[in-house]
């Protein structure tokens, strides 16, 4: 009986962190196709000027932990939380209000806490997508 109770904690904790890839990797997708319709918008004026709407265009941004922590929801400030490499905005997310949510603050990375309270991620999905976590290569 313990084997069977062990492999399905196992089990269980396999297909959480499966489940969180995956929302991890439809972020990315959801993301990338942003960028990729501007691009695609772009080729339809192929003799308008390349340099017209470079400001337009996103750039994926990048926090490191430092840039990350400043936005923290305190004194006007965005509140955006990091989640396996992706930077969410939770500002306007009605569970963030007082800028906390279970005792976690904005500007850190709570992929740990994530894992350990939503399993299946699936609440990710409704959260704008701000940027990424830089790595120590970045």
């Amino acid at each position: 009986m313990e084997r069977l109770h062990t492999n399905q904690y196992n089990n269980d904790v396999v297909l959480d962190h499966l489940s969180s890839e995956v929302i991890m990797l439809q972020s990315h997708i959801k993301y990338f196709s942003q960028s990729n319709q501007v691009a695609m918008e772009e080729m339809e004026y192929p003799y308008q000027s390349i340099h017209a709407n470079q400001a337009d265009e996103e750039v994926p941004r990048y926090f490191t932990l430092e840039e990350l922590s400043l936005y923290n929801g305190k004194n006007g400030a965005p509140a955006y939380v990091a989640v396996n490499g992706v930077v969410y905005d939770v500002t306007n997310n009605s569970v963030w209000k007082g800028d906390t949510h279970f005792g976690l603050n904005p500007g850190n990375d709570l992929s740990v806490n994530f894992a350990t309270c939503h399993p299946g991620a699936m609440v990710l999905t409704r959260l704008p997508i701000i940027g990424y976590l830089a790595t120590e290569t970045e």
